[in-house]
């Protein structure tokens, strides 16, 4: 079986597909990626092919500006701000469409597995007759996302004589119960298996130190492209944190570490770590609520401190956390105000004080190692592949049905 996955040049977006991959590669399927070329590096990092759809996407351009270049006004209210998102995937969609529609063409894969938020793969298999199938990375994206990336990909979907964006054969849900979102449909379960990356790990790893050890990460989006806010944020945690008597382990990539302020001996900047690897050694984790550092941490039992951005899944990561006892959340109002770092260290020494949140995340590490291991989807996908297409997929509901995870089991 020739299986394509696509992606968005987002290591967030592509990380939580590698362990199917590989599951994939190891039963004797060919595995190919496709993603803009800009990005190829990551994906052959990981041991997988990669093809190039288009030489470049920048994040930053199709994130922030619209077809004409334009700069794209990001509303402050949260529904505006899922759509404008949205459209951003939708622009991404339309660049490498053409690259994805050849590759379908040329490789002729028996099944196509897309992220949710990357588009043109599942249009260049409906186009071509192939089976897709969507690999979620956590909990279910809103459905405006979706609604308004076929909004933007209109003009392309209507010169392929696709009525809206096609629904996926089967949805891979990786999220835990308990964190899901409320109301979202049953797809077909799988265990979410972190990995972040590969990098020489230090031997001070496994020297746990007489005093707590707590993690600090903001992915490798943010401390890139958050601006002044996360900056500013950063420094204070980094200058903040040290009070609580604790060693804290900075984990970003180099470049950004550098630009914040002069550490005291109980920080350490560790570089770009795969905190897959660096969490199952700390007390505590600290983290922006991306879908990969909330899943990563409750796989490895950590409690979490959750200091979300207003951006699209950040806020309600933070919330489920929050929710099913693994940790606390505060939001930007009050981690940015006078008194942000002093409601920080209170939540911090209420986390590392009571056992009760690491109860509570190893309650929802217990939901995710229940779920089947990759390589026991590997058969569903093969029968699935054989099955071909799903036929009538793009009813006036389809966009919030399918964000809720509704696929098919098999």
């Amino acid at each position: 079986m020739r299986v394509l996955m696509t992606t968005a040049p987002m290591h967030g977006h592509f990380f939580p597909l590698v362990p199917l991959a590989w599951a994939l590669q190891s039963a004797g399927h060919e595995v190919l990626v496709a993603a803009p070329g800009d990005f190829s590096a990551a994906v052959t990092g990981t041991g997988l092919c990669a093809h190039a759809t288009v030489d470049e996407a920048d994040f930053g351009d199709f994130m922030f500006r619209d077809r004409a270049g334009r700069p794209v006004e990001r509303p402050a209210e949260m529904d505006g701000r899922l759509a404008v998102s949205g459209r951003a995937w939708g622009r991404l969609a339309a660049r490498v469409l053409p690259g994805m529609l050849d590759a379908v063409r040329g490789w002729r894969p028996d099944l196509v597995i897309s992220e949710p938020c990357e588009h043109a793969g599942p249009v260049a298999a409906a186009r071509h007759g192939v089976p897709w199938v969507e690999h979620g990375w956590g909990m279910a994206l809103h459905p405006i996302l979706r609604r308004a990336g076929g909004e933007e990909l209109a003009p392309e979907l209507d010169e392929l004589g696709l009525p809206a964006l096609p629904d996926p054969s089967a949805v891979i849900d990786v999220c835990p119960p308990s964190m899901q979102r409320p109301g979202a449909a049953a797809g077909l379960a799988m265990r979410y298996t972190p990995y972040n990356g590969s990098a020489p790990l230090p031997g001070w790893l496994w020297d746990r130190p007489a005093v707590p050890r707590v993690c600090l990460t903001m992915g490798s989006l943010l401390p890139r492209f958050g601006g002044e806010p996360v900056a500013d944020l950063l420094s204070r945690l980094v200058r903040a944190l040290p009070a609580l008597g604790i060693e804290l382990v900075v984990a970003m990539a180099p470049d950004r570490a550098k630009l914040l302020p002069a550490a005291s001996p109980a920080v350490r900047l560790a570089g770009w770590l795969p905190i897959s690897r660096v969490l199952p050694h700390c007390d505590l984790v600290i983290h922006h609520g991306g879908g990969g550092s909330t899943l990563t941490s409750l796989a490895a039992s950590v409690p979490q401190l959750v200091l979300p951005r207003p951006a699209v899944d950040m806020i309600d990561n933070a919330e489920r956390v929050a929710a099913a006892g693994a940790g606390r959340a505060l939001p930007p109002e009050v981690t940015g105000g006078d008194g942000g770092m002093d409601a920080v260290l209170a939540a911090c020494a209420e986390l590392l004080a009571e056992p009760r949140y690491r109860r509570g995340a190893a309650a929802l590490a217990a939901e995710i190692a229940a779920r089947p291991a990759p390589a026991r989807i590997v058969p569903r996908l093969r029968r699935l592949a054989a099955a071909g297409p799903v036929l009538e997929s793009n009813s006036d509901n389809a966009a919030d049905a399918h964000s809720g995870n509704n696929g098919i089991h098999i």
